[in-house]
């Protein structure tokens, strides 16, 4: 596995990054040649006056900079997408694979969240995960998203698409040259990379959060651009970085805004402006794009209350969206009803209306028709049978009644999954699943009886229940087990989420035959990541048969023998193996003595 490196930014000017690596409490410096400033969308350019409300030293509160809690969960996220008609709304598989999730033990170092889901997750989730591990209100993520690409509100095609995903964020994108190869992708302008060299670098979300938790001798500074002499952020040297509270002078990019002076001081009003001033050191057009789409979109926080003059439904605010709400949700929710603001019509249908504000997620309730109870989760309702109610153990005393109607009107969502754990099974669908993570994972008949799962311990459920809860990828063997593919007579070595090819004399060697032997099918041999080839023992001397070179395996690595070495180990034989099978091996340093 990769090893990972605790990540130090320092300096930051207009056209360039410095990073610093702290490894093993050993400091190494590496300069990374990189910009994070805006690539302007062509539909900026359109000429046009300042809004008088900006106030370039304050582009959002520090509050709501890291509001966690703004969609609730990643279908929050999800509807906002579908109600702006993202092309980031997108769920199909085709799609998923554009945004270039990596592999189970890259996604472990970047220390995402959710590294072993099973399977491909979509835009929404990415934003959500990445920002909210990193403390970031991924409205943040949201806005720079549309600032830098356009991908919220934007049509591409396919080519033009998968390039603007590939540098959604604009992160080590300068404005003269290439964005750097190693962010490419979706996934890693959010999260992160490794380099070469396996030191890993910081993606968006963690950077901008560094930028605003920054630090110095234990008191809070926050980080912005690096600035010369005179506090210029495109001035040369650089000679320290911008805190909160400096007044620092910016160039402008011209043509975007009527009236906008080349260059600009600014006061860095709090940490977030400060961190927004870091990514992208500029005012005109880059943060002022980010304060006006942040505005139209989420200038009032969630829970605000507004209404039409002279009209006397009350709207609560949600994410961009307008919803109504019924008193129960109003007094459930502690909505403060003393406090309507009173919009005009041209404010109050830029909010796209939403169905109906829920109650609070972990609500149970029931229409006073109908018997059937559900869950409230991801401002949705969820069907709950009754052996998932009893298993939960939750109390009908608890279930609240509303009118039907109520009820009808909030949006419905998937069915309660059992718990993590559970093994359920349908009435006509016989298939066996594991539920994982709320999602249904299928178990093959080996794999069942390799992790020694008990068929009494099966809940059943309506074959509609089974079909409602969202799947999974197959359940994985146990650890340590041989794998064989059906109808192959290839071996593999299960082991940390990987399969290793094992070839006949690593099998008869390493006594492979007297490990457990699975045999899965080809859908499952699929889903699994393919490592190196397993390893003869440590200490084993190998050579191949095409090749003078003599190697020792150590760490399961192999290790090439320097003459010098190879005398000090007393000249030890080697054992020949294919010379295809001696260069697959993973290989370590040189032994040189």
């Amino acid at each position: 596995m990769t090893k990972i490196l605790n990540f130090k930014q320092t300096s930051l000017d207009i056209r360039y990054l410095k990073f610093e690596f702290v490894s093993n409490f050993v400091l190494r410096a590496s300069i990374l040649a990189m910009v994070l400033v805006l690539i302007l969308p062509s539909f900026v350019l359109a000429q046009g006056a300042v809004d008088l409300a900006f106030n370039p030293g304050l582009l959002i509160t520090d509050e709501a900079f890291a509001d966690v809690g703004t969609f609730g969960s990643a279908a929050g996220i999800q509807k906002f997408l579908e109600q702006k008609g993202s092309v980031l709304a997108n769920t199909s598989s085709e799609f998923l694979i554009k945004l270039r999730e990596p592999d189970t033990l890259t996604k472990v170092g970047l220390e995402d969240p959710q590294p072993n889901l099973g399977r491909l997750r979509t835009a929404a989730e990415l934003i959500y995960d990445a920002a909210v591990s990193k403390g970031l209100n991924p409205q943040v993520i949201l806005v720079t998203l549309q600032k830098e690409q356009s991908l919220i509100t934007g049509s591409f095609n396919d080519t033009t698409l998968q390039s603007k995903l590939n540098k959604a964020l604009g992160f080590a994108c300068p404005d003269y040259e290439g964005c750097d190869d190693i962010f490419q992708g979706f996934y890693r302008q959010l999260f992160g990379t490794f380099d070469a060299a396996g030191s890993r670098w910081l993606g968006a979300a963690a950077s901008l959060m560094k930028s605003f938790r920054t630090e110095v001798g234990g008191v809070r500074v926050g980080r912005g651009p690096g600035v010369d002499a005179n506090n210029q952020t495109f001035g040369r040297p650089v000679v320290r970085t911008a805190r909160k509270g400096d007044a620092v002078i910016f160039d402008n990019t011209l043509g975007g805004y009527d009236g906008v002076l080349a260059t600009q001081s600014v006061t860095l009003g709090n940490f977030a402006t400060a961190a927004l001033y870091r990514y992208t050191p500029h005012v005109f057009n880059g943060n002022y794009n980010f304060w006006k789409f942040y505005t139209a979109w989420f200038k009032y926080p969630n829970g605000t209350i507004i209404q039409l003059l002279n009209n006397p439904t009350l709207y609560v605010i949600d994410n961009g969206a307008k919803r109504p709400f019924s008193q129960f949700v109003a007094t459930q929710r502690k909505l403060d009803l003393t406090k309507v603001i009173t919009v005009s019509q041209t404010e109050f249908d830029t909010y796209f209306t939403e169905k109906p504000m829920p109650p609070l997620d972990g609500t149970l309730i029931k229409g006073d028709v109908s018997p059937a109870v559900y869950l409230i989760e991801d401002t949705k309702k969820h069907a709950l049978s009754y052996p998932v109610f009893v298993q939960r153990k939750f109390s009908f005393a608890k279930v609240v009644t509303v009118s039907q109607a109520e009820l009808d009107s909030y949006e419905t969502g998937s069915f309660v999954a059992p718990l993590d754990g559970t093994l359920i099974t349908g009435e006509a669908d016989k298939t066996v699943y594991l539920i994982d993570a709320g999602l249904k994972r299928p178990i093959t008949y080996e794999v069942f009886v390799a992790r020694k799962f008990s068929f009494a311990k099966l809940m059943k459920l309506t074959d509609g229940e089974v079909a409602g809860i969202p799947s999974g990828q197959f359940v994985l063997p146990p650890e340590s087990v041989a794998l064989k593919l059906k109808n192959d007579t290839a071996i593999y070595w299960f082991k940390d989420g990987q399969k290793r090819y094992v070839s006949a004399f690593v099998y008869k060697q390493r006594g492979v035959a007297n490990f457990p032997h699975v045999i899965i099918g080809q859908d499952e041999f699929n889903q699994i990541p393919t490592g190196s080839p397993f390893p003869p023992k440590d200490g084993t001397v190998i050579k191949g048969d095409q090749s003078t070179a003599i190697y020792r395996i150590e760490n399961g690595l192999k290790r090439l023998l320097t003459a010098a070495a190879y005398k000090r180990l007393g000249y030890p034989k080697a054992t020949v193996l294919a010379q295809g099978e001696v260069d697959n091996y993973a290989s370590g340093e040189t032994m040189a003595k």
